[in-house]
């Protein structure tokens, strides 16, 4: 028996470090590949006021994307979201702000089979900023660097080819004026070049978040919570009278519930605090109230591993006589600490930018 364990044992160890190295090697694979696509789309002034100066665009974007794959935990706690860097050119004719070039982070993540959403933060420049050409008609664009904001769909029509509807942001966040900034519309139609991890693996696996009468706690998270944030700020006055930077302060309380370790939704109510309010009333001699805004919105936050990112909508109950329509607008990337946060984000009234915020916060799971 001594003997037979002898020779049993080595063999026994080495299947066992065989097994542990093979676990381990399809813990998680990572893909990478290009993507190049041609857009048509409208680019529109963020003001309806002034929609003759909107007009038709054209462009190429270059997108490298990197993603990893392998366990059940993975797949279930990240969702196979992709991550990436895209570099974009917009054809912008006759326009007085110049063309548009963009660089941005970018996630994209599936919905369903074939269909992907993709969020992407970064900086755009055009060539015609009103900080250097000082041409009066244009109000739109007045620094060199500007945020760009894209939120869009994409429509996997096979392993390779796809098809995409975006909508696109560009201002600087009331850093430097003029600034109506600018929306755009695309279309747009693309090809992967490269082994994408579509061609590797069974997507149909990839579909499901969280399966029939899974332990959710497993993964690290409560179906709801409680989470608070300050946010401080600083915005440029908008009125030549009393020109210059303010400070501005946000208090945000929300409620959310998980769907999955990837996706929740709930309800938030935003304090927020604005010096430029304040100097305006003491510049008009008004009797003094306090400019506190109130604004009540519906959120969604997106989860990637310490990553998220937080959409919402909703209305502003108090608000300032500048603002010109109550409809609010709040979008933020986060990085987790477990249970603390921090980021930056914007707010906006009708796609206006109020200010420019950078938030810390704490969450409270409620078991």
């Amino acid at each position: 028996m001594k003997n037979l364990l002898r020779l049993l044992l080595p063999l026994l160890l080495a299947s066992s470090l065989s097994a542990q190295d093979t676990l381990l090697s399809s813990r998680t694979s990572t893909f990478s590949h290009w993507q190049i696509g041609l857009n048509v789309g409208y680019a529109m002034p963020n003001n309806f006021d002034m929609m003759e100066y909107a007009t038709g665009t054209y462009g190429i974007d270059l997108t490298w994307f990197s993603r990893s794959v392998g366990t059940e935990y993975w797949r279930l706690r990240k969702h196979y979201p992709a991550f990436g860097l895209r570099a974009s050119f917009a054809c912008i004719p006759h326009a007085v702000y110049g063309h548009r070039f963009g660089l941005a982070g970018i996630v994209q993540a599936p919905l369903s089979r074939h269909l992907d959403y993709h969020l992407a933060l970064g900086l755009s420049s055009f060539t015609r900023p009103h900080s250097i050409t000082h041409d009066p008609e244009n109000i739109f664009i007045s620094s060199i660097l500007s945020c760009l904001i894209d939120v869009g769909f994409d429509l996997r029509i096979s392993h390779r080819y796809l098809l995409s509807a975006s909508l696109l942001h560009s201002s600087n966040g009331m850093l430097l004026f003029p600034n109506k900034g600018l929306n755009f519309l695309q279309l747009g139609a693309a090809v992967k070049l490269g082994n994408s991890y579509e061609r590797t693996l069974d997507w149909q696996h990839s579909r499901d978040l969280i399966p029939e009468n899974c332990d959710t706690t497993a993964f690290g998270y409560q179906p709801s919570e409680f989470n608070i944030a300050f946010a401080p700020g600083t915005v440029m006055s908008r009125d030549t009278a009393y020109p210059g930077y303010y400070f501005c302060y946000d208090l945000s309380l929300t409620y959310q519930r998980y769907l999955s370790p990837t996706f929740a939704y709930g309800a938030s109510i935003d304090l927020w605090y604005n010096f430029v309010d304040r100097e305006q009333l003491l510049h008009e001699k008004a009797s003094y109230t306090l400019p506190v805004y109130l604004s009540a919105l519906g959120i969604m936050e997106f989860f990637w591993g310490p990553l998220s990112l937080k959409a919402g909508l909703g209305f502003s109950i108090v608000s300032s006589p500048q603002v010109s329509t109550p409809l609010y607008e709040r979008v933020g990337a986060y990085y987790n600490l477990r249970r603390a946060f921090l980021g930056v984000g914007i707010n906006a009234h009708g796609g206006r930018i109020e200010f420019i915020e950078w938030t810390l916060g704490y969450r409270f799971p409620i078991k």
